[in-house]
């Protein structure tokens, strides 16, 4: 018998692969409530990119998950799903939703097709320890009872949004059976910024600007708030991030503007940083926060406020305060260590027959339906691999 941990898309994976092999244990009355809440209750559950495509947006965690997504990829999830009755909509931008844009109905196929490949459910089971035992794990519930086991799927995700259930108890219980953890950290997490007065007003403006961590440069969609930034670009790099660091965000290539005020002695400098497409309201900030006035002409200028205002422009350097909490970022970065678990079959490389997937592992994902795809790829590897292996 096979016991797999945690009941959301990794452990519903797992259990499809084990089949009848598998028993699978969630804690909540039902499975699957964070995946019932994802995409806004739309779950966006995988990316139609290409191959080469998907893998590079994994980023850091492309080669360590590159074995669990060639073993069930973005293509075999979406045919699970619609030849069981659930089609998929793929959007321009490649994200996938199933066609009703409910959550629930994704969920209720997984179930479905958990129960024809002659897998077992049992919720309000809450596992309290794993021990290695004569002939495989002995598994005790909070209630304490005890369950014997040949092979343990631990998939009960990670540290974010304790209220679905995702509290840190896969790292609990791989931290007590000798697993290195990494501490949990916010990621998909918008971050404040200190001393935010001066752009309070650009609340709500998104543009395309690239993001320096350190010495890694990243592009993509940035979102103004009320107390510093979102998007995308800083959604899916806030694991990158900490408190008190810098980070530097460049907003547009001065190249056409420094000649345009050599070729416009008396226009305002803030009409021709609009004409490069940077929103009136940040510009504004922008020369408030730099002590530049507004009407000041090209020709007017002063040399210390013309190297600023480019300095800014293409390298403006924020502060962060701080991040969301786990309880409010959509994920985490942290959990089992990499280097701990076998990318070829997601085996515990310090106890064999312990398997791990999904959120309980030390990777973050950006958004876009790449979290939710590899939890089902990772899960599945490890169901066919603790089958295999019996």
């Amino acid at each position: 018998m096979i016991l797999i941990v945690g009941g959301g898309p990794a452990g519903l994976a797992a259990a499809i692969a084990c089949g009848k092999k598998g028993i699978l244990l969630e804690r909540n009355p039902e499975a699957g409530k964070k995946l019932l809440i994802s995409g806004s209750g739309q779950c966006n559950l995988s990316n139609a990119r290409s191959h080469e495509e998907f893998l590079a947006a994994l980023g850091d965690f492309r080669a360590w998950l590159k074995p669990a997504f060639y073993n069930y990829d973005n293509q075999a999830l979406m045919d699970l799903l619609a030849e069981n009755g659930c089609g998929v909509w793929i959007r321009e931008d490649g994200k996938v939703f199933p066609q009703s844009r409910k959550a629930n109905d994704v969920l209720s196929t997984l179930l479905t097709v958990l129960h024809k490949r002659g897998g077992t459910l049992r919720t309000g089971f809450m596992v309290q320890s794993i021990v290695k035992a004569a002939g495989g794990f002995l598994v005790t519930l909070a209630d304490g009872k005890r369950l014997a086991a040949e092979k343990v799927i631990v998939a009960a995700g990670g540290a974010a949004w304790k209220h679905t259930g995702s509290d840190g108890a896969s790292y609990r219980l791989a931290e007590s059976m000798g697993h290195s953890i990494v501490k949990p950290r916010p990621a998909l997490s918008g971050v404040q910024i200190e001393g935010w007065d001066a752009f309070h007003q650009c609340a709500g403006v998104s543009l395309r600007a690239g993001l320096r961590i350190g010495k890694q440069m990243f592009k993509g969609d940035l979102l103004f708030t009320h107390k510093g930034f979102s998007g995308p670009v800083i959604l899916d790099n806030s694991w990158r991030m900490e408190p008190k660091t810098a980070i530097r965000i460049s907003f547009v290539d001065c190249t056409d503007f420094i000649r345009s005020l050599a070729e416009n002695p008396k226009k305002r400098v803030i009409s021709l940083v609009w004409g490069m497409a940077l929103p009136h309201s940040v510009a504004e900030a922008a020369f408030r926060h730099l002590g530049i006035s507004s009407d000041v002409t090209a020709a007017e200028l002063r040399a210390s406020e013309r190297n600023r205002l480019i300095n800014w422009l293409e390298s403006a350097e924020f502060r962060i305060q701080s991040l969301e909490s786990l309880d409010s970022a959509m994920s985490d970065y942290g959990g089992v260590s990499l280097m701990e678990v076998n990318s070829k079959t997601m085996e515990s490389r310090i106890i064999p027959g312990l398997y791990f997937a999904g959120e309980s592992l030390a990777y973050s994902l950006p958004s876009g339906g790449f979290s939710i795809q590899m939890a089902f790829s990772t899960g599945y590897l490890a169901g066919v691999s603790a089958v295999n292996s019996i």
